[in-house]
Formats: C-alpha cells, sequence, structure tokens
C-alpha cells in the first residue's frame, strides 16, 4: 500500500493532507483491530485515520523510512523535504508523528536504519537536529519545551 511518486515533487511542495476521521488515543487499538495499523497522531489525545480499509486501499499508505523524503508543514500536510523523483516512494519517519507507536521492525534498509521503531524515537536529539522543521507541531512543541 506504499506511495510512488507519479511525477517528479520538489522540495517544499505538498504531497498531500490528511483527511478522514478524528480518533481518540484510548480507541486507536480497536480501530486497527477493524481498519489496519494506520493514522497519524495530530496530539497525544488524538488521531487523524481514514474512513475505511476500502479507503486505505484507495489513497494508500506513506511507509516509514529512517532517511525519509517527506515530513509535515503542519498536523495534516505532508511536505516534500528533498526533491522526490518520478517513480520514488514517499516515505516519512514515523517519528515525526508518533508518541503512541507499538516497538516496529523497520526494514527500511538505509545506512541509518534504527532497526526497531519505538514511539521515543521523537525524542532522539539526531532527528530532532537533523529533521526538526518536519515533525508534526504537537511533538515540535515537546521538544522544543524539554519534555
Amino acid at each position: 500500500l506504499g506511495v510512488i511518486a507519479i511525477e517528479k515533487i520538489n522540495k517544499g511542495e505538498i504531497i498531500l493532507v490528511y483527511g478522514g476521521v478524528i480518533v481518540p488515543t484510548s480507541d486507536i487499538e480497536k480501530y486497527h483491530e477493524k481498519v489496519g495499523d494506520v493514522g497519524i497522531q495530530i496530539d497525544n489525545d488524538f488521531f487523524i485515520c481514514p474512513t475505511s480499509h476500502k479507503e486505505l486501499e484507495k489513497t494508500g499508505v506513506i511507509n516509514h523510512s529512517c532517511e525519509p523524503n517527506a515530513g509535515f508543514k503542519n498536523s495534516i500536510e505532508l511536505v516534500a523535504i528533498q526533491d522526490i523523483e518520478k517513480g520514488e516512494e514517499i516515505t516519512f519517519d514515523y517519528a515525526f508523528s508518533e508518541s503512541h507507536l507499538g516497538a516496529m521492525e523497520c526494514k527500511c534498509g538505509k545506512l541509518s536504519c534504527r532497526k526497531t521503531i519505538t514511539k521515543g524515537d521523537w525524542q532522539i536529539k539526531e532527528l530532532q537536529e537533523k529533521y526538526g522543521d518536519y515533525f508534526s507541531p504537537y511533538l515540535k512543541a515537546k521538544f522544543k519545551s524539554g519534555m
């Protein structure tokens, strides 16, 4: 269900705007069981998720990479953080938006691969320094305030 660029995307261009339903974090496990393990955490207490598995199949899923080519402009807009060539997979680092994620084995194959992605990865100083502008606003606020 990954997403591939059908034409070149220039750095800074909006790639997509997330939409769907708002799911409380307290209900996200039930949602995942029903629709799939998808959704973008937009706050400590909420996710924005596809309305159905059928929608998910239609729109695809932006997969994780430890060397991403996309990041967040705000809570719902994903932008290119570098030029993305036609035919290239669009990816973002799940650390940019997740503080609830269960541990996940990473298979991105990049030299900087962390091997396991966890809910605490947003706290990695090297990621914050390299990609801080592309974290979701709620996580940016956390690490800028020292939380």
